[in-house]
């Protein structure tokens, strides 16, 4: 079969494509024939030395993907001919070997089977939202009268928030820099889209938020950006650090967080439990269908692109990048 894999860390250019042995099945393992994988910025991370607890080279990384069940082991709850997507968040793409292949063992607990009515490609877009829920519900404490501002909002995890936190009846201010994107997360159910280079950005999101003053943050940027969101947010408000897309460090004023009793929490997809992704997915599912609405995907490349594909992700597209992994 065919594998994206790098040798070494560094330059995204390491990933190369090669054919190699279709790997085995370990107990609790179902061997599925990928058909879609999506890109996630930690998948360029992992491939450059940057993420903690990465496989030993040679690696194939890939945290997402969907495709058919064509081998199982005992007792196993699927049967080959069955659709299914990985709910990333477990070692796969990480420290076992991921989706940027043709086959891939697949630990079963992370499987689930494919929406009905759903695409391999749509299906292939689980990490996403899967980070923006947990951000959103299980660690941010969503209520139904919070406002959020989500950051780097027509980023993947982004775009996921801005729809599940108004799905979930909360009041949305976005922010991106570009005026095409901030008229598209209009469209997907922001109340208000400001652009993020603003001068005036703390006195607009404020204006935006109106009566219902800012009480969670998505902080998919980090750096500077972190500073800022202390200030935007309200008295007891919460602000959940999922990303660093801007920088790596940041400097945050101690005294607004004591004054303002602030919570900030980093939070990752990794800590979920395969339950818990699985009932997340289940309750994330039932939103998208009861809105007639699917993850949006940017782009598709053919499996021996993808490091145009990885160039496109870093140009900052609106929508999941995939590759498409069967012939």
């Amino acid at each position: 079969m065919r594998a994206w894999r790098f040798h070494e860390p560094g330059n995204i250019a390491n990933l190369v494509l090669e054919e190699v042995d279709t790997p085995p099945l370990n107990i609790g393992e179902a061997l599925v024939r990928l058909e879609c994988a999506a890109l996630n910025p930690a998948d360029r991370y992992l491939v450059q030395g940057q993420y903690p607890r990465a496989g030993a080279p040679p690696f194939t990384p890939g945290r997402d993907g969907a495709g058919t069940v064509v081998e199982v082991g005992p007792d196993s709850r699927f049967t080959p001919g069955d659709k299914v997507c990985l709910l990333g968040g477990g070692l796969t793409g990480v420290s076992l070997p991921g989706t940027l292949a043709e086959y891939a063992p697949l630990p079963e607990a992370w499987l689930a089977p494919i929406p009905d009515a759903w695409t391999f490609e749509q299906a292939a877009t689980t990490l996403t939202s899967l980070t923006a829920w947990r951000a959103l519900e299980i660690c941010g404490g969503l209520q139904s009268n919070d406002t959020v501002l989500v950051t780097g909002a027509s980023g993947g995890v982004g775009v996921a928030a801005v729809f599940l936190a108004k799905a979930l009846g909360a009041r949305i201010v976005a922010l991106s820099r570009s005026a095409e994107k901030r008229k598209n997360l209009i469209a997907l159910g922001a109340d208000a889209a400001i652009d993020t280079e603003s001068s005036t950005l703390e006195k607009e999101v404020r204006a935006a938020a109106g009566d219902q003053p800012i009480s969670l943050v998505i902080e998919n940027l980090g750096g500077p950006y972190l500073e800022k969101s202390v200030r935007m947010v309200a008295p007891e408000g919460r602000i959940m650090v999922i990303g660093l897309l801007a920088d790596l460090t940041a400097t945050v004023t101690i005294g607004l967080l004591i004054h303002k009793n602030i919570r900030i929490q980093g939070m990752s997809v990794n800590n979920f439990k395969a339950k818990e992704a699985q009932d997340a997915w289940t309750k994330i599912v039932d939103l998208y269908n009861a809105n007639h609405h699917r993850p949006p995907i940017s782009q598709v490349f053919p499996f021996a692109q993808v490091q145009e594909a990885f160039a496109h992700l870093q140009a900052g597209p609106m929508g999941k990048v995939l590759v498409r992994c069967s012939a």
